[in-house]
């Protein structure tokens, strides 16, 4: 009976994680740590300008049921994956678009607190094209990291840095209001 028991399980866990479409993008349901610690798919969305679809966003975290402001003021594991669907998009505009969201989002203390943090960030941001993935993970104690197509770019340090990136995304001032709903979604 144990044995059953057992053998389903590992059948359970073994299977793939369901998926989500958004955009022609297919998404993971949910995001593994090393460790086996899992973030869920909590919401996603597209971001459009002028009437073309640029990346499709998706915003993982480790509870589901809270409010996502709740994470902006509390140091929890998350998650942001942008899968660009645009042709090209030049490093400047993501760079000026990372920045004016910031600044848009965020008060002078926090844009000074992530300063030298956020220079390094879009130091490394490169151009992107359709089927390339950012992806910025956030862990308590581990920092922020920084993935472009699978290849680690950069850690960067305190849970600050990825509310900062996500409060760009989903604040008061948010570059596509129907991506912050579908990013809060869940």
């Amino acid at each position: 009976m144990m044995r059953s028991l057992l053998t389903g399980m590992a059948l359970v866990l073994a299977l793939p994680v369901a998926a989500e479409t958004v955009g022609g993008v297919e998404l993971d349901s949910a995001y593994r740590f090393d460790d086996s610690t899992e973030l869920t798919l909590h919401g996603a969305g597209v971001r459009e300008k002028y009437f073309f679809d640029i990346y499709v966003a998706a915003l993982y975290l480790d509870q589901t049921d809270q409010p996502v402001q709740r994470m902006l003021g509390r140091d929890e594991a998350g998650r942001i994956e942008m899968h660009f669907v645009y042709d090209e998009i030049e490093r400047e505009r993501l760079v000026e678009a990372w920045r004016d969201s910031i600044r848009a989002n965020h008060d002078r203390e926090v844009r000074g607190a992530v300063a030298g943090r956020l220079a390094r960030f879009l130091a490394q941001m490169p151009a992107m094209s359709a089927g390339d993935t950012l992806a910025l993970t956030y862990r308590p104690g581990e920092g922020t990291r920084m993935v472009v197509n699978g290849g680690r770019l950069d850690t960067f340090d305190g849970g600050v840095f990825f509310r900062t990136l996500l409060g760009a995304l989903i604040g008061p001032e948010p570059p596509d209001t129907d991506l912050k709903r579908g990013l809060l979604a869940s």
